[in-house]
């Protein structure tokens, strides 16, 4: 690990800075995805840990809104269905993929395990976090007393959740919880340990966005992007396609209007799958999704500069950008915890 001044914290301290939140929330297996969704779009969030519905309400696993997406998108009828609403301006009646339950969706696809214990060294969560691109871990087996301080708001702007929290009710016995723990808090934790980080923290940007071996951008032409003009089903699809959190939507001279990510399915339900027919911005003006300008960034900015706006704003990702406001490349979570690895 290049930080050695990180290298003596587990995820017990992470929690213990964080603070224990009161709020948890979880979704059962036989929920449906429209349900999914609809809890995420509730309280701005982009993952939920899966419990099972018998008597022992055990941890399954976590399912974010990027499987939800990548589920939705390989479903056989959607087009139909988006094809039949957008030009019947109503449901077709026949069931959906929306309704497919959670437990579809967990049997779907394969990933490290979710689940993690409170003394995993603060570098194996950070491989964890980088090597799968997970978003989020559940950390079991908690004190409930353990000695947490209240981390002060700093200026949240994007809602007052980053599916952080600990549940208040134990699995097992009254001592213990099971908490939530992301690449938001890490993050965190690290820009509180700023000052012993040294040069690591002078990193320019275009070096961030080049780091990590499976982030590598291609040059700035062929970088994927959704042109204004694209359906929501293209952006989407492409998504899937590439892997990726998020796409830059530019113009048509290729400036930076937005960006298109996942968490824009949130607000999906049967009754509005049509929209997905309709332009990017036309769908997300519709389904009342805020069309923000997204972080910008530009090459001189440094890692610290790029932590403290992510932090400040309350979001996952930072686009650079050139001179003309093209983008450039896209630095996420899961870069900036990498660059410390």
């Amino acid at each position: 690990m290049k930080a050695a001044a990180l290298e003596q914290y587990t995820v017990q301290d992470i929690l213990e800075y964080r603070g224990n939140s009161t709020l948890f929330y979880s979704i059962d297996e036989n929920n449906s995805i429209e349900n999914a969704l609809a809890l995420m779009y509730a309280h701005d969030i982009v993952s939920l840990p899966v419990f099972s519905t018998d008597s022992t309400h055990k941890f399954i696993d976590i399912v974010s809104v990027y499987d939800l997406r990548d589920y939705i998108m390989h479903a056989p009828e959607l087009e139909k269905e988006v094809d039949f609403q957008l030009l019947s301006g109503r449901p077709s009646g026949k069931s959906t993929v929306l309704q497919d339950t959670i437990a579809q969706v967990v049997q779907s696809r394969k990933h490290a395990s979710q689940e993690v214990s409170a003394d995993m060294p603060l570098e194996e969560l950070i491989r964890l976090f980088t090597t799968y691109k997970q978003h989020r871990v559940l950390v079991t087996n908690v004190p409930t007393q353990a000695n947490v301080q209240k981390v002060p708001d700093i200026g949240r702007k994007r809602g007052d959740s980053i599916d952080s929290g600990c549940s208040a009710a134990s699995q097992s016995n009254s001592d213990t919880a099971v908490c939530g723990l992301t690449q938001y808090d890490v993050v965190r934790f690290i820009q509180h340990h700023n000052h012993q980080l040294g040069s690591l923290l002078d990193a320019p940007a275009l070096a961030i966005a080049q780091t990590h071996p499976s982030l590598r951008q291609a040059a700035p032409k062929h970088m994927p992007h959704i042109t204004v003009r694209d359906t929501a089903l293209k952006a989407l699809a492409t998504l899937s396609s590439t892997h990726a959190s998020a796409l830059p939507v530019v113009d048509y001279d290729g400036r930076l209007v937005t960006e298109i990510a996942g968490t824009s399915l949130r607000a999906l339900t049967t009754r509005n799958i049509g929209l997905l027919g309709k332009p990017v911005l036309a769908f997300m003006f519709n389904l009342h999704m805020p069309v923000t300008r997204p972080y910008i960034i530009h090459e001189n900015f440094t890692l610290s500069q790029i932590m403290t706006g992510l932090l400040q704003m309350n979001c996952r990702r930072a686009w650079l950008v050139d001179r003309d406001d093209r983008p450039i490349a896209v630095i996420s979570l899961t870069d900036v915890l990498y660059h410390f690895l």
